[in-house]
């Protein structure tokens, strides 16, 4: 039983989303973002959890860090490596 808690494990951050009245709330690692329902990226994210696209948040965490597009790219490129490495699983 021990060795299913560390298979478990995963040190990779990885990505909450909670959505309210107010706004979404977006959890990665250590860090929150509030994304307001005035802001155009609330819009957007509403499109992207209808849908189970969870690549956009990835980018709007990137952007609110203050990283560059092409850096924003970038993640979003590992993160849909990821995901088709879990699908193939």
């Amino acid at each position: 039983m021990q060795n299913d808690k560390k298979i478990n494990q995963d040190p990779r951050p990885r990505l909450t989303v909670f959505r309210s009245d107010s706004g979404i709330t977006i959890s990665f690692g250590e860090k929150t973002y509030f994304i307001d329902v005035s802001e155009p990226f609330h819009n957007i994210a509403l499109k992207a959890l209808e849908g189970d696209d969870y690549i956009p948040f990835y980018v709007e965490v990137a952007r609110r860090e203050g990283m560059g597009e092409e850096f924003a790219e970038s993640i979003a490129q590992q993160v849909e490596k990821v995901l088709a490495e879990d699908f193939e699983e």
